[in-house]
């Protein structure tokens, strides 16, 4: 283990959460280089050629691994088996959509959780798979315990607005983009400034954005569909820049969801992918997309119940494809959906 309990007690102790942010938390240098922009993980242009073809990578997207007031912590057999199913799926990245343990008031006891939690993903840090979590409902009781936790080679990228530094952040890997959204720093909202500035920075030819909270409302009516005009300006930020995938966890369950603009182009459209599969006690749903939709049309595509499971995006080229991948007896993950785009270009 690369990181000095001892020391997160002290740092919790005697630092505000400013002063933590910004503190080194007593570790090895651990395995794998860690880059400034990009966080946990190394950029991979060259080692994703193949024989001088498209640029061939894939990562992975799940979250809420949480436990139960009784039990706490997280759900530590399920998450170690889909880390171990994304190294072996050679994933180059884990995008986590919050929600990593139970949590608590108690800054300490929170932080315990946590480090609990990033011991499981050793599995994926050891194999330099790059880790990337947003906080979810059940981790932002403490930003001093997130920041003790998620620092030094653990570091999430230091892009973030202020005020949102290791909380929010973009991810460029390969010809990608991925934005990290922070939705309690301003609850149910995202920092719409920064994604703009991000969004009009960015030439890759794939770009993805993830939170915790789904954008429209599945089970939880808790979401940005909270501020349905903020949450419409987010996504039509999302569609002009040709995003074509937001991935939210929040709702234990999978679910795929075409969000239509009603211009009867499909190609244009975001999808919305619900991931929150990674062992939190399972929601009850009816499948109907019943909050406050704006002028969108919520299609649903496809949903799975009581289930654990992570969703596989291979990328090659301006080709992507998102799979779900179910966890069935046994311990193995099968793929149960499979959904593709081009991004376009030659």
């Amino acid at each position: 283990m690369r990181f000095g309990w001892p020391i997160v007690c002290l740092l919790l102790a005697g630092c505000t959460g400013a002063s933590v942010a910004h503190m080194q938390v007593g570790m090895d240098a651990g395995s794998g280089d860690t880059d400034s922009d990009t966080g946990t993980g190394s950029d991979t242009d060259t080692d994703s050629q193949l024989d001088g073809g498209p640029v061939s990578w894939r990562f992975v997207a799940v979250g809420d691994s949480r436990g139960t007031g009784s039990a706490g912590g997280h759900a530590a057999e399920i998450l170690a088996e889909i880390a171990t199913a994304a190294v072996a799926d050679e994933a180059e990245l884990i995008i986590f959509l919050g929600d990593l343990v139970y949590g608590s008031l108690d800054p300490l006891e929170l932080a315990t959780e946590l480090v609990l939690w990033r011991q499981t993903m050793e599995i994926a840090y050891d194999a330099g798979v790059g880790v990337y979590p947003v906080r979810g409902n059940h981790d932002d009781d403490s930003l001093a315990a997130w920041h003790a936790v998620f620092a030094g080679d653990y570091a999430l990228p230091a892009n973030g607005p202020p005020g949102e530094v290791n909380v929010t952040f973009a991810i460029e890997h390969s010809n990608a983009l991925i934005l990290g959204l922070d939705a309690y720093v301003n609850i149910h909202r995202v920092n719409q400034e920064w994604v703009d500035e991000q969004l009009a920075a960015s030439d890759v030819v794939h770009v993805f954005a993830f939170s915790h909270e789904p954008a429209y409302q599945a089970y939880h009516a808790d979401c940005l569909g909270s501020y349905p005009e903020e949450r419409d300006a987010f996504w039509q930020s999302l569609q002009q820049a040709g995003v074509r995938a937001y991935f939210a966890g929040h709702d234990h369950l999978y679910a795929h969801a075409r969000i239509s603009d009603g211009d009867f182009d499909l190609d244009d459209d975001v999808h919305q992918v619900i991931v929150g599969t990674a062992g939190a006690p399972p929601a009850v749903w009816n499948g109907t997309y019943d909050g406050d939709n704006g002028d969108a049309s919520v299609v649903p595509i496809n949903h799975d119940l009581d289930c654990v499971g992570y969703v596989l995006v291979q990328i090659i080229g301006h080709e992507a494809e998102l799979s779900w991948k179910k966890r069935l007896d046994g311990g193995i993950y099968e793929v149960q959906e499979t959904w593709s785009y081009s991004a376009g270009g030659d």
